[in-house]
């Protein structure tokens, strides 16, 4: 029973300890990565998406009037949402 607490203060250091970074992206947007990678948003980002993932045309789904160019990856990429 007290591997529980212990696993749980593990994962809150690991969440702590990996920070998030931001950088510009050479089509002017701004890509900002959290959690070491597993959660990635970038903005004007018309860039493809790579085969190796689950992907989701968000403007298809709720019916936007133009592309944003954002992206998001969940999971190292696993799951990609776009706008674009």
């Amino acid at each position: 029973m007290k591997k529980i607490p212990a696993l749980a203060a593990v994962l809150a250091l690991l969440v702590f300890a990996s920070g998030c970074a931001t950088r510009n992206t050479s089509s002017g947007g701004k890509e900002t990565t959290v959690l070491g990678g597993a959660v990635t948003v970038a903005t004007d980002s018309f860039q493809p998406v790579t085969p190796a993932t689950l992907n989701a045309d968000t403007s298809k789904i709720a019916g936007k009037t133009g592309p944003s160019g954002k992206k998001v990856s969940i999971l190292w990429g696993l799951v990609t949402l776009h706008d674009y």
